[in-house]
């Protein structure tokens, strides 16, 4: 290789000039060699890439999180606005039972002898029965109009504080509302 093209390039001699220490490079040094040198000696060239890459893998880290946010948002809202009506069923259940208990004169005591240790009750027949056969575990669906309200109605009867129990369950698509009834017999 020329002493001219690259080649060569070691110091001759050291000076001192405020506390700084200076080479002296011979003249056939080319400047595309120490453009190179300065270059490579920080090995800097994919820094500005990886921190590109960081920076956008977390920016879209915190948009995936509040996406997440704003679907459950969306879907606690639609269960909301759906639990209005399914807990108008259940009210509607819990009205009926109480209205053939107390004012059609039907003793659930009486009528419900099959399912007194927890049964579902079909109330749309005269008399009211239990549903289904023993063990009676299978809710019926009372259905209120066309318009998908349910409601489901589960006896007990507790021997120990003579109490009629209970359990409507109102449902409007995919929300379900429940409440529990009971009152003391007066034999």
């Amino acid at each position: 290789m020329p002493e001219g093209r690259g080649g060569g390039g070691k110091p001759k001699a050291k000076e001192s000039w405020g506390g700084q220490v200076i080479y002296k490079f011979n003249s056939n040094v080319s400047l595309d060699k120490i453009i190179f040198m300065t270059r490579s000696a920080g090995n800097n060239e994919g820094s500005a890439l990886l921190i590109t890459i960081l920076i956008l893998a977390s920016m879209l880290t915190v948009a995936f999180g509040v996406n997440e946010l704003v679907v459950r948002g969306l879907q606690i809202s639609r269960t909301s606005s759906l639990s209005g009506p399914a807990y108008l069923a259940t009210e509607s259940g819990a009205e009926k039972i109480l209205w053939l208990a107390r004012k059609s004169g039907v003793d659930p005591y009486a009528a419900f002898t099959d399912c007194r240790s927890g049964g579902y009750l079909r109330l749309d027949v005269s008399p009211p029965v239990c549903y289904g056969s023993a063990p009676y575990d299978a809710p019926y669906w009372h259905n209120l109009g066309g318009n998908n309200l349910t409601y489901s109605v589960k006896y007990t009867y507790n021997e120990a504080t003579n109490k009629d129990n209970f359990v409507i369950v109102g449902r409007y698509g995919e929300a379900r509302r429940s409440i529990s009834v009971s009152y003391e017999r007066s034999d």
